[in-house]
């Protein structure tokens, strides 16, 4: 399995204060590049692999691409939690940043004032950062050799003496 993307050196590197700074356009190249490290941001086809792939901007602006292969169209956020998204991207990008931050968690309130959106905003867009990043572990077990899990004084598995 390979490392979470928030635990390697290049998460390190953006910093809140980079973000707001930005650019719409420069929001959605640091996207790219996130979301596809192995092309080094050169977009790939969510639904068949392909990494061969041109753009199609629609006329807003935001970008598009169309798959050679599948001849699907697609934007960097299809198949993500922010896929059908209203926020800007830098929106989010600082959402993950703030949220990420946090030691204990950030509150939905605190969020939606941060970002100044409304509550029930914040309050999903908080809920798909967890349910993302919950994503990431949901396959790794806790325990060793004797399957006993001692967290904080509390015993899981096995029987107490």
């Amino acid at each position: 399995m390979s490392q979470h993307f928030l635990l390697s050196a290049a998460a390190r590197t953006v910093s809140l204060k980079q973000i707001l700074r930005m650019e719409e356009d420069e929001a959605w190249t640091l996207f790219c590049t996130i979301r596809w490290p192995e092309t080094e941001g050169a977009p790939v086809c969510p639904h068949c692999g392909c990494p061969t792939c041109w753009s199609c901007p629609r006329p807003n602006g935001a970008p598009r691409f169309r798959c050679s292969a599948c001849r699907r169209d697609f934007s960097p956020t299809s198949g993500t939690l922010f896929a059908f998204h209203k926020l800007e991207i830098r929106d989010y990008l600082a959402a993950v940043v703030i949220f990420c931050d946090e030691v204990k968690g950030k509150a939905a309130l605190a969020l939606s004032r941060d970002l100044d959106v409304q509550y029930k905003t914040a309050f999903v867009l908080a809920h798909k950062i967890r349910e993302a990043m919950a994503s990431e572990v949901k396959d790794l077990r806790l325990g060793g050799a004797g399957r006993h899990v001692e967290i904080d004084g509390c015993y899981v598995g096995g029987h107490v003496l």
